[in-house]
């Protein structure tokens, strides 16, 4: 049974699969009564949004899967102080504004790279959207098989045609910033499944900023192979393979090379940072320090949260590949490679 929330519009494109008629009927049921629980804990908490402020443009930390979002992502809410949503929020986005200020559960190790998540670390808002049912790349994690189907979550003009993703997003953050008590305040947000809705995003908030990890394409490559199949293990409904993957990361590598681009064409100096993952292990204190003199961003929290942050992203364990990538792979991991060095060059120091 998986642990991530499962709203009426998710089961509904588990329905809709053929690998649904193949489960054991209890646990189909036992999904169908999960998602009737969500939907009307989703309305309630819809009601609690009446008075809401309007939300501030955010901070993004975007880029490819495993470009070290997640690391700038804790350590730059730790050293701005700036909320964020959290773990027990994103895994729980239809219930977790009636819970209260959320579960006491102790770390637990990603699959991945063994990096501690823990139910009050800042997390990646995605996993929030795919509970709420919408058309996230995510849904794969569930239904391996079906990965191809989701092509078009990669697709820039998928998400500006698309208007009914924005406000369930919305409404997530204004329920994370109400149950935090910090309504009306600024958040950073990290996922690299944003990579692909910048230019929707930036069309509603056109003041965002954006911080854009990069990394090595051969790399990221191979460690997202790692991840996603990690992934299908730890949440897959179905067994757990798929012969699409490798096709579905060499177009996501080259969605983000177009994407960067397309930043690089848009974004003013003082609204977007590129930061190698190398530099960020490197010199996290330094760097970190380097993108809030770039984004004009508050230092408030102090030494102390920062280096406490540092401490405990470095149990996470960052691997280096000697494997070739598959050919057919090699043109997006050069257009990834070329974007990079084009916007390094013009946002690293400006």
């Amino acid at each position: 049974m998986p642990t991530l929330a499962l709203s009426g519009d998710l089961l509904r494109w588990l329905r809709a699969g053929e690998p649904w008629a193949k489960l054991d009927w209890r646990l189909r049921a036992a999904l169908v009564w999960k998602s009737g629980w969500a939907d009307l804990n989703s309305r309630l908490s819809h009601a609690q949004l009446r008075d809401a402020p309007p939300l501030r443009a955010p901070l993004l930390i975007v880029g490819p899967w495993r470009s070290g979002t997640t690391v700038m992502h804790e350590l730059l809410t730790a050293a701005t102080g700036l909320p964020t949503p959290l773990t027990w929020q994103c895994m729980n986005p239809c219930a977790f504004q009636l819970l209260g200020s959320g579960p006491k559960q102790a770390p637990i190790a990603r699959p991945m790279d063994g990096l501690e998540i823990g139910a009050h670390t800042p997390q990646e808002d995605e996993f929030a959207l795919l509970g709420l049912g919408v058309a996230s790349a995510y849904r794969a994690f569930l239904m391996p098989s079906r990965l191809a189907e989701l092509a078009h979550t990669l697709d820039q003009q998928h998400w500006l045609n698309d208007g009914t993703w924005l406000p369930r997003w919305e409404a997530f953050l204004q329920g994370v910033l109400q149950s935090q008590g910090r309504a009306g305040e600024r958040l950073i947000l990290k996922s690299p499944n944003h990579t692909f809705r910048l230019q929707a995003i930036l069309r509603r908030f056109p003041d965002a900023q954006v911080v854009w990890m990069s990394r090595d394409p051969a790399n990221t490559f191979h460690s997202n192979e790692k991840m996603w199949r990690a992934m299908f293990t730890e949440h897959a409904l179905e067994p757990a393979g798929t012969n699409d993957l490798q096709a579905f990361l060499g177009r996501a590598l080259l969605a983000s090379a177009d994407t960067l681009d397309w930043l690089d064409h848009h974004m003013a100096p003082g609204t977007l940072v590129v930061c190698g993952q190398d530099e960020l292990l490197r010199d996290p204190a330094s760097t970190i320090r380097h993108v809030c003199e770039q984004l004009g961003l508050p230092d408030t929290v102090g030494p102390a949260a920062l280096q406490a942050a540092i401490k405990r992203t470095q149990r996470g364990k960052v691997d280096r590949y000697e494997a070739k990538a598959p050919a057919s792979i090699k043109p997006a991991l050069q257009a990834l490679q070329a974007a990079q060095a084009r916007a390094q060059l013009r946002f690293r120091d400006s």
